[in-house]
């Protein structure tokens, strides 16, 4: 301690002794002359643009992942109202009547503007003529009947056979009556008008004795129980 004690002046002095020397050697440090450096020589080449490989495409970027739709859960009904308790009339007090409001003016409504053109003439609607079917004439019965009755007889009758016949040779017309039964049947006959001859007479009443004459139809002469007919017959020998 003593020692420190005696030198302490040059204790005092180190630190002003080591900035002097700090100081010196930056002085020496800037006044160092500074020598050029060598510049490296520039290479140029000449590129062919040609020789070069066209740049690659960046790579497609992946789709953005679509985010699933969110479920929509389906509302549910709402529930029926609780009916509410009925309510026990109350008698309350009629409202004072207020006075009618006076009606507010309506503005009237402009017209439509009428149209100048020509209305087009309706186009005619052609019905087709139907031509009118003839009503089927009405069939009278007793007509056909007795048509039906003369046909018959006119089909069953026979000339007269024999010698005499053969040697006279009759020709002529004789008009018969005869009355039938609805059931065909014949009740009498006799001749209207002879033929002038025996021979022709008698072969018109044997046709009508030997003939089986059609039943009546229900519709000709209802309520009648027999009809009288009469009949026109000729006879014409063979190869005449």
């Amino acid at each position: 301690m003593q020692i420190l004690y005696s030198q302490r002046d040059w204790i005092a002095m180190l630190p002003a002794a080591g900035l002097v020397l700090f100081l010196s050697a930056a002085g020496l440090r800037e006044l160092k002359p500074l020598t050029p450096r060598e510049e490296t020589p520039v290479k140029l080449e000449i590129i062919d643009m040609a020789q070069l490989e066209p740049p690659k495409p960046a790579p497609p970027s992946p789709p953005e992942p679509v985010p699933p739709k969110p479920q929509v859960q389906p509302a549910r009904p709402p529930a029926p109202p609780k009916p509410a308790p009925a309510a026990e009339p109350a008698t309350s007090t009629p409202a004072p009547t207020q006075p009618a409001s006076k009606p507010m003016p309506v503005a009237p409504t402009p017209a439509a503007p009428v149209s100048t053109a020509p209305t087009p003439a309706p186009t005619p609607v052609t019905t087709p003529v139907t031509t009118p079917v003839p009503a089927a004439p009405k069939v009278d019965v007793d007509a056909e009947f007795i048509g039906r009755v003369r046909a018959y007889l006119n089909s069953v009758k026979r000339y007269p056979t024999g010698r005499e016949a053969s040697l006279q040779r009759p020709q002529g017309t004789v008009k018969v009556w005869f009355v039938l039964r609805r059931d065909g049947s014949v009740v009498e006959m006799g001749i209207e008008e002879s033929s002038n001859s025996m021979l022709l007479d008698q072969a018109a009443r044997k046709s009508v004795g030997m003939g089986s004459f059609p039943a009546f139809p229900e519709q000709f002469r209802p309520g009648q129980s027999q009809h009288r007919f009469v009949v026109d017959l000729q006879f014409t020998p063979a190869g005449i």
